[in-house]
């Protein structure tokens, strides 16, 4: 993994020197090598400058000849770039038939050799997790993008003309021309959410690339580009049977894994004992030509403790493992951290046992494969069942379902409230999307406008993308383009970059993708049994009793860890003075929502449901108050 960053535009505004502190905010992602480039260029609009930043943790050709920014022999084309391309070897391969010569082992340079040969069309034939910037000297033409499912972080703004770019939105704070204004519109979806979902960034005037999308400058001009979307069709023709599917399914991941156990430094995986990372972890081990090493991360908590199972797997498999049981001091040590860590708003409780479970690997490892993206691809969240069973309510004459609207307090279930009061005035897909909200419409209006009560429109089109498919199977699609990029991915490239621990997903193939997400509902719940073909393919390595329990997620008892600090952290962050001097949050609707927390029943909820207001208040007293990190 690696730390990229850069500018293009006017010398005047550009800063080019800007560059070098703004990479060196990315060290904790790169922290062998460090490089920049910077070459000046004239356009009919006068001089311009571009100039590029990296930081490099190295993991495949480990020598001098892998270092960036990397230039071609004849100094046409210049590149940074964060990620792996797992198909680099073949690709060289292809390259090599027509002609290209290499200097180096490194898939940074058949990223360079593809471009030239073929252009914008070379990113279609990449697998991998990747963010780059490549610079075109004839074209005077910069070149971002970032790979199909999210996996890397690539952000960028356009301030007077002046295009930037970053892994993490650190570095373009760094830049003299940035400009930091709250959104209050993604300011209310990170309320909605617990993090700000693309295009969006918390900051007015810059976005995060959407997964599978690239944006070119070129002599003054931009533009922007897809190059694969999620709710196309796979490649290949789909099974005919469920056993079939199970079949493509295995040879598929278990390719992905072994091209993502290359390596030239050590590997390992996370395990956590459930069906996603078991696979992972079994595959994995076939293919090791020594025992795969595992760590896993367990509470006090019994409700949140998965140790003992992932210890079972790890004794099945035969894996040399490693895990933690996270004490309170622990927890509230990186609790206090995550405005550092996540340089924008982010509220996702299972950050704190990610982080610790990324610094109980890296001394053993510099690279180590996770089972994320399972549940979005293979139906195993508890919301899609809810929302199977709310669905046929959408049929229900308006007057009715206004009376459900207004009865909905009454019901325990928050998630389920929260879900009733959608029924009176949305579709489907607006149903899909309340069933992932934290708080209801009228509550994030309060607090944060009317732009901020909002709905996260990727989430919408993404579902609306995904016509001809069943209902829950879009809502699929949508997760899967949202809050796996936005939320799943974002916490596990934070934690694992804050340690320079690489971090692989082998379910996140975009071969696996497509196949999983194309599959029919009836084959992803065969028998009433989520993932049911990921399952079947563990099975044939893991007994049954090893792994068959209910879903628990990677959670954290964050209401009896911080209790303390939840306390102090709501008298302090949350008084109506502070509200109302620094003008984000409404004091009055801040005031609804705690009077509307006093009513739940259960402690946990009520202290989940403060836990993202602390967390976009504690960033900004961080990031733009700077205020200590230590309260």
């Amino acid at each position: 993994m690696c730390g990229i960053c850069g500018v293009v535009g006017p010398v005047e505004r550009a800063f080019a020197d800007d560059v070098e502190p703004m990479a060196r905010t990315l060290a904790h992602r790169g922290p062998d090598d460090f490089g920049t480039f910077e070459r000046r260029f004239r356009t009919p609009a006068g001089e311009h400058v571009v100039a590029l930043g990296h930081t490099r943790l190295s993991i495949i050709d480990l020598s001098p000849l892998g270092h960036q920014p990397m230039t071609t022999a004849d100094g046409a084309l210049t590149i940074v770039f964060n990620g792996e391309i797992y198909n680099y070897r073949e690709l060289r391969a292809e390259l090599v038939a027509k002609g290209a010569r290499f200097r180096s082992d490194s898939d940074t340079e058949v990223l360079l050799e593809g471009y030239r040969a073929w252009g914008t069309e070379s990113l279609g034939r990449l697998n991998g997790m990747y963010a780059f910037a490549l610079w075109d000297e004839a074209q005077g033409r910069l070149l971002l993008a970032r790979d199909p499912v999210g996996i890397k972080p690539l952000y960028y703004g356009v301030q007077a003309g002046v295009l930037s770019f970053g892994s993490e939105l650190r570095a373009l704070r760094r830049h003299r021309g940035f400009v930091a204004t709250i959104d209050r519109g993604a300011l209310g979806r990170f309320l909605r959410l617990g993090y700000v979902p693309g295009p969006e960034t918390i900051y007015a005037g810059y976005r995060r690339l959407m997964p599978g999308d690239f944006v070119v400058w070129e002599r003054g001009e931009i533009s922007t580009g897809t190059f694969w979307r999620l709710t196309d069709p796979p490649d290949e023709p789909l099974p005919q049977r469920y056993d079939e599917a199970v079949a493509a399914l295995e040879d598929l991941l278990g390719d992905s894994v072994e091209r993502q156990m290359i390596s030239d430094v050590p590997i390992g995986a996370f395990l956590s004992g459930g069906v996603d990372s078991s696979a992972v972890v079994a595959l994995m081990q076939e293919r090791a030509k020594q025992p795969v090493r595992t760590f896993s991360i367990g509470f006090e908590d019994a409700a949140y403790d998965e140790a003992p199972h992932a210890r079972a797997v790890a004794r099945h498999l035969g894996t040399i493992h490693t895990e933690l049981v996270v004490t309170r001091a622990e927890a509230r040590d990186v609790a206090l951290v995550l405005p550092e860590l996540y340089d924008e708003p982010f509220a996702d409780a299972s950050a704190i046992p990610t982080t610790l479970l990324a610094r109980l690997t890296r001394p053993h490892v510099t690279v180590a494969l996770s089972g994320d993206g399972g549940d979005e691809l293979f139906g195993g969240y508890r919301q899609y069942r809810r929302f199977e069973q709310l669905r046929p309510w959408m049929r229900l004459p308006a007057p009715l379902r206004r009376v459900l609207r207004r009865a909905s307090p009454l019901v325990p279930s928050f998630g389920a409230s929260n879900a009733l009061r959608h029924l009176a005035s949305t579709d489907a897909a607006g149903l899909a999307c309340s069933l992932v909200s934290e708080y209801e419409p009228e509550l994030l209006e309060a607090m944060a406008g009317p732009e901020g009560a909002k709905p996260p429109q990727a989430f919408l089109d993404t579902f609306r993308a995904a016509h001809g498919r069943e209902p829950v199977r879009r809502a699929m699609c949508s997760d899967a383009r949202v809050y796996m990029a936005d939320d799943i991915l974002v916490k596990v490239d934070r934690a694992s970059m804050s340690v320079a621990l690489e971090a692989r997903v082998p379910i996140l193939d975009y071969r696996v993708v497509r196949l999983a997400l194309a599959l029919p509902l009836a084959w992803i719940w065969k028998g009433g049994v989520a993932k049911a073909p990921l399952r079947d393919v563990l099975y044939r390595r893991v007994p049954r009793a090893l792994v068959d329990r209910p879903k628990r997620g990677f959670g954290m008892p964050i209401h009896t860890l911080l209790e303390r600090e939840i306390g102090s952290w709501q008298e302090r962050y949350l008084a109506p003075a502070r509200l109302a001097e620094e003008g984000h949050l409404d004091p009055a609707g801040v005031a609804a929502l705690q009077a509307a927390l006093r009513r739940r029943p259960r402690e946990r909820d009520r202290v989940e449901g403060l836990w993202r207001l602390l967390c976009f208040q504690r960033w900004f007293a961080h990031n733009h108050r700077g205020e200590g990190l230590d309260v």
